[in-house]
């Protein structure tokens, strides 16, 4: 995007995420931004998406199995009994 219209924030929700495609889908219909950025926040956003699914599906495993359930975000990644 044009310096002008940039702007340095901590994306925080799947809400900002999902105006940040948009806004940047607009950006390249509009040519202010290029392919190559568009593409560039494609591979991230894709990889920002499939850590929420795969994050909802634990969830959701975990709460069948009766088991305590993590806030969004929180989830433990790794073994637990390492140090």
């Amino acid at each position: 995007m044009k310096n002008e219209t940039k702007q340095k924030t901590e994306m925080k929700t799947t809400g900002q995420l999902r105006t940040m495609l948009a806004n940047a889908a607009k950006g390249v219909l509009n040519g202010d931004l290029d392919i190559d950025r568009a593409l560039a926040v494609h591979k991230l956003a894709k990889n920002i998406i499939e850590s929420l699914y795969s994050e909802t599906k634990t969830a959701m495993l975990l709460k069948d199995a009766a088991k305590p359930v993590h806030e969004m975000g929180q989830l433990p990644i790794g073994d637990p009994e390492a140090n």
